[in-house]
C-alpha cells in the first residue's frame, strides 16, 4: 500500500492553497494529513483545492475530513473544492458519498475558474510586503482599513499595533517577503504574517529590555494585546499569527 504523500502550493494574492495528494488514504494516514490540512488553514485562504486524482480511498468515511476542513459558515471558512476525474473510481466515490457537503470538480483548472468566477470575500485582505522598514507602516494601513470596513472601530488600535509587531519581528528576523493577511471569522478576526524564513519565533522568558526606537516590541506586546496567537512552520518558511475576540 502506497504511503500518502502531500505537495502544498500556495497563492496567497488570491488566496487559493492547492493540495496534490498520492497515494492511499487510509484511517492512518488521515491521522498524518489532518495536522497538514490544519496548518494549510492558518494562512487564510479563500479556496482549497485538493487533487485526488492519484489517490486510492478504502473507504468514503476518509473523504469526510474534508467536509469538516470546510465547516458550516462558508463566509467564514475556506471553500474546499475536491479535483478527481469523474470516470476514477476515487472521482465516483467522492460525488456519491459527499458532492453535497463539498465541491467536487472534475479538474483543478475547472475549480480554478470557479474560483476566480466567485465574488471576492469582503472577510479577507491581504498585501504582499518587501522587508523593508516601512513595512510594518504599510500593515498598520491594511489593518486598519479592514476593521473599518467590518465596523470593527473598536478593534482598529489594538489590531493596527498587533499587525505592526508581527511585521516588524518578520522584517528584522526574517528578511524575507511577507505575505500579510487579515480575516474576519467567527467570533474573532486573524492577522496572519506569512515569511520565508525556517527559524521559528522564540518567546522571551524573563524581563524585555525596552524597545530602541523605530523598533518592534516583539512578541510580548503580541501576547499582551492578542486574544490568541501562534505559529505554523512549513518547508518553505512559517506563518506567525494572532487572534482578537469580536466585542459582545
Amino acid at each position: 500500500m502506497n504511503t500518502l504523500t502531500w505537495l502544498v502550493t500556495r497563492d496567497f494574492a488570491n488566496g487559493v492553497t492547492r493540495v496534490r495528494l498520492t497515494g492511499a488514504l487510509t484511517d492512518t494516514e488521515l491521522v498524518r494529513l489532518a495536522p497538514v490540512l490544519r496548518r494549510c488553514l492558518l494562512e487564510e485562504p479563500l479556496a482549497l483545492l485538493v487533487e485526488l486524482d492519484e489517490v486510492t480511498v478504502a473507504s468514503p468515511i476518509g473523504l469526510r475530513v474534508f467536509a469538516i476542513v470546510q465547516g458550516g459558515d462558508a463566509s467564514h471558512r475556506p471553500v474546499v473544492h475536491l479535483c478527481a476525474r469523474p470516470d476514477s473510481p476515487t472521482g465516483r466515490l467522492a460525488r456519491h458519498s459527499i458532492s453535497g457537503l463539498v465541491s467536487v470538480q472534475d479538474s483543478v483548472i475547472d475549480a480554478t475558474k470557479l474560483v476566480e468566477s466567485a465574488p471576492r470575500s469582503p472577510y479577507r485582505w491581504h498585501e504582499y510586503l518587501p522587508p523593508h522598514p516601512h513595512s510594518p507602516g504599510q500593515a498598520r494601513r491594511l489593518i486598519g482599513g479592514a476593521c473599518r470596513s467590518w465596523q470593527l472601530t473598536t478593534l482598529v488600535d489594538e489590531a493596527m499595533v498587533i499587525g505592526s509587531e508581527l511585521v516588524s519581528n518578520a522584517v528584522e528576523h526574517a528578511g524575507t517577503e511577507l505575505d500579510v493577511t487579515t480575516t474576519r471569522q467567527a467570533g474573532a478576526i486573524r492577522i496572519s504574517v506569512r515569511d520565508r524564513a525556517a527559524e521559528l519565533p522564540r518567546p522571551a522568558t524573563g524581563p524585555r529590555p525596552g524597545p530602541a526606537p523605530g523598533r518592534g516590541r516583539g512578541l510580548a506586546i503580541i501576547e499582551a494585546l492578542a486574544s490568541d496567537w501562534g505559529y505554523a512552520g512549513f518547508a518553505d518558511g512559517k506563518t506567525v499569527w494572532a487572534a482578537l475576540r469580536l466585542p459582545d
